[in-house]
């Protein structure tokens, strides 16, 4: 019977599992944590986390079975291009009302302090994080970025207290990048999460939350708003690491600039 109950609420409702403990998930299921505890076991969860990632991937089955896209079909070209300019100015009023200004300027701050940075993103959102990647190599940051999921994964155990680790993710579900915010976090280093503002189990893994606008679904014809929104954040975040020493920084750019100069072909 106590099982029940809490089968009744996760198959009803799996989103009220994302923001609780197990205490508050035992009052939201009339049980006990101990009983929500039997429950996940009983489904082959490890942990509670687990459990919670598994709701947060039940959400989009509950939503329309809609493609989120820009156009119509048969739109020409001049068509589509208005229509994307529309969509990317109203995302880009949209993104700056949704970051929250503390949040940013406190995970600037851990970017200085942190001995290194790791950057976390797969598909789309992986984009922005090699993005943030080359910036902060080129301004001579200790930063790493590693494409194959697996080699991350495995570098991810080399994270320290000292570090911190930047996850993108617009969906705030991707297992890759979760597995390495878990890993960050038993090694207690800092973590920033650049994800919509939807609850996710990324968001309840992270110090400091970056939000994009939740204006894209996550069943779409391609990232567009989502992965504009993303790079804006990979600028936000390094031009704002950069601003203090432009100075310091002109001198390593124009080093960059005499050795990358050399792969060039110039005009005679």
């Amino acid at each position: 019977m106590t099982l029940k109950l809490i089968a009744d609420v996760y198959f009803k409702e799996p989103r009220l599992f994302l923001n609780k403990n197990l205490q508050e998930s035992g009052t939201i299921t009339k049980t006990s944590g101990a009983s929500v505890m039997r429950f996940y076991k009983n489904l082959g969860y490890k942990g509670f986390k687990d459990f919670q990632i598994a709701c947060a991937q039940e959400i989009p089955d509950k939503q329309k079975d809609l493609v989120d896209t820009i156009i119509n079909e048969n739109n020409e070209p001049t068509s589509v291009l208005y229509k994307l300019e529309i969509s990317l100015e109203k995302n880009i009023a949209k993104i700056g009302k949704t970051i929250d200004h503390d949040s940013l300027n406190t995970a600037v701050k851990l970017m200085h302090s942190a001995q290194k940075i790791y950057l976390a993103g797969e598909g789309a959102s992986g984009l922005a994080a090699q993005d943030l990647f080359y910036k902060l190599i080129r301004g001579g940051k200790d930063t790493s970025y590693i494409q194959s999921s697996h080699i991350a994964l495995e570098e991810a155990a080399n994270i320290t207290s000292a570090d911190v680790l930047i996850v993108f993710s617009y969906s705030g579900l991707t297992q890759e990048p979760l597995l390495m915010a878990q890993q960050a976090q038993q090694n207690q280093a800092k973590i920033i999460a650049v994800t919509r503002k939807e609850d996710s189990p990324l968001k309840e893994l992270a110090d400091m939350v970056i939000s994009l606008p939740a204006n894209e679904k996550l069943l779409r014809y391609g990232a567009v708003n989502s992965l504009f929104a993303e790079i804006f954040v990979s600028n936000l975040l390094y031009l704002s690491f950069i601003s203090p020493n432009l100075q310091d920084l002109n001198v390593k750019m124009k080093a960059t600039q005499a050795l990358t100069n050399q792969l060039k072909v110039f005009n005679k």
